[in-house]
């Protein structure tokens, strides 16, 4: 494959996994992915961005 593609990729993914960190590390819930046995939260704020920052 292109570079051309990986690089947006490498990015949109990057943004994500920090978006996903800080709203652990500092407690915000609208950057927060949770998980227990019972049910599972994913917040799609980091995701929007991410694809954001992929499409720019």
């Amino acid at each position: 494959m292109k570079k051309s593609f990986w690089v947006p990729l490498a990015a949109a993914v990057g943004t994500m996994a920090g978006l996903y960190l800080i709203g652990f590390l500092t407690d915000i819930e609208l950057f927060a992915f949770k998980w227990s046995l019972s049910y599972t939260e994913i917040s799609l704020i980091p995701i929007i961005i991410g694809l954001l920052v992929a499409l720019i």
